[in-house]
């Protein structure tokens, strides 16, 4: 009876953790009619409902398709945040109208960098990214050639601990030839307002038409 007892509480245990287990969510505007750019959301703690339903106007004003990467995030494996990822990009490519030469991603802090990783790793799937106080640990991945006409918007801080590192980020663009801006605004290492995000998007949307 207690081994019975053990089994059937593991399995409870296994039933809740799936059930609330952290999901990916999609959201296509009704007035596309034709493959649209794309943008997947990260998150430091993995992205949300929250994160999708806080920038539908970013989809709604631009004609984009939005999702949230749930399972990617800090303090994990960057390798299996990056199958994670690649598992969104797949189910957001083969269920929405999504133009699949212009797919972008979004990061803040840590998720910036992974973002960036995505478009070194991932330059066939991943056109650009919106990078919010990014650091430049994923710059070793970079293959210059394969680069050429992908897109960096870039955003620190005047008291960003990595202000430097974006600087740096930026120079490393510039003398490879890749199209990228950097935003240095006021404040502290923080993600601001989604006002930041959807300029960022509005740059990129700009770069692709």
């Amino acid at each position: 009876m207690k081994k019975s007892g053990i089994v059937l509480g593991a399995s409870l245990l296994l039933f809740t953790s799936l059930l609330f287990a952290q999901q990916d969510y999609f959201y296509a505007p009704k007035n596309i009619k034709k493959p649209a750019p794309a943008l997947i959301i990260t998150s430091c703690t993995g992205a949300t409902q929250k994160d999708l339903d806080s920038n539908r106007a970013i989809a709604d004003k631009l004609g984009w398709v939005i999702c949230t990467s749930a399972k990617t995030k800090n303090h994990r494996d960057v390798w299996q945040n990056d199958r994670d990822i690649m598992d969104t990009y797949r189910e957001l490519i083969s269920k929405y109208p999504v133009d699949t030469n212009n797919i972008f991603i979004y990061g803040f802090s840590g998720q910036a960098v992974q973002a960036m990783m995505e478009v070194f790793l991932h330059p066939d799937r991943v056109k650009g990214a919106v990078c919010i106080c990014a650091h430049n640990g994923a710059m070793d991945l970079a293959k210059w050639e394969s680069l050429s006409g992908h897109y960096f918007y870039l955003i620190s801080r005047e008291k960003d601990w990595n202000l430097e590192a974006n600087q740096s980020i930026h120079r490393d663009f510039s003398s490879q030839g890749i199209t990228d801006t950097l935003m240095i605004t006021k404040g502290r290492h923080s993600p601001k307002d989604r006002r930041e995000l959807y300029d960022g998007c509005k740059w990129l949307d700009k770069m692709i038409r």
